[in-house]
């Protein structure tokens, strides 16, 4: 076992070589998925899981086994295979933990779908966003990745998705975002301070999926839409969580690139 020198701040501890203690297995050990897949799509948008169950174009197969809040996960049919959906709780320790479990189970390529505040207001729920880098600034991706100030898309995955969107005619926009853990500590220096440094948006997990995804070697790809207006000037909500037609419409571009990566 390697020791571990201290450094001045816990965070910047990062470990490449020892074996984890708690592995996802403990906690899928009860599991029995009816089949084996390969795809996932985990969203943010539980409006659009819901809509998609009360028209039974997908069926909860099983719940991860997690403490509080427990995943559901669903099974959808799409042309010849399956996918999995799985409404996300925020935070990127819980994106962290459901990318290890899915992945514990076979799963290795995964695409997110979610909303973001976005510092642009031109920017609104219309505009598919690919978030190709993130500032990190959360403490999950330091415990995947040595210690840097962002992290990038994985190149392949990036181009399969913008080459998916342009096959589609689905307009985007390439987007650094800043991910942080405290969203009541988005302050107006903080906002100028991303805005100088090439950030467009704001959101909680991107930073973590992508050092994961780097870490545990396999594909993960993700699509944000511009909900609320994060600006110096004040927050507008913009009732960002009633576009459920926008959210739908981003949730169906996700599947389109999953099913190519």
């Amino acid at each position: 076992m390697k020791t571990l020198q201290p450094q001045p701040y816990p965070i910047l501890e990062y470990d490449p070589t020892s074996d984890p203690i708690v592995c996802p297995s403990a906690y899928n050990k009860l599991l029995e998925p009816r089949r084996f897949i390969k795809r996932a799509i985990i969203t943010y948008f539980t409006d659009v899981v819901d809509m998609l169950e009360r028209g039974q174009r997908l069926n909860q197969v099983f719940r991860l086994r997690m403490e509080g809040y427990r995943p559901r996960v669903y099974e959808k049919k799409v042309g010849s295979e399956y996918i999995y959906v799985i409404p996300a709780p925020l935070g990127a320790p819980q994106a962290a933990r459901l990318l290890e479990c899915l992945a514990d189970i076979g799963v290795k390529k995964f695409m997110i779908c979610g909303g973001a505040g976005t510092f642009c207001p031109e920017f609104t729920e219309e505009h598919v966003l690919v978030p190709t880098s993130a500032v990190r600034d959360e403490g999950t991706s330091y415990h995947y990745l040595p210690p840097s100030r962002e992290v990038k898309m994985h190149a392949p995955v990036r181009e399969i998705i913008i080459e998916t969107l342009k096959e589609e005619k689905i307009e985007f926009r390439e987007v650094k975002t800043w991910t942080t853990d405290a969203i009541f500590r988005e302050t107006a220096a903080k906002v100028e301070m991303r805005k100088a440094e090439g950030c467009h948006v704001v959101e909680m997990e991107c930073s973590a999926y992508l050092a994961v995804a780097e870490h545990k070697k396999f594909k993960c790809g993700q699509l944000l839409y511009a909900g609320d207006v994060v600006a110096t000037s004040g927050w507008d909500y913009r009732d960002w969580h009633t576009r459920t037609e926008c959210r739908a419409r981003l949730f169906d571009a996700a599947e389109k690139c999953l099913l190519k990566l």
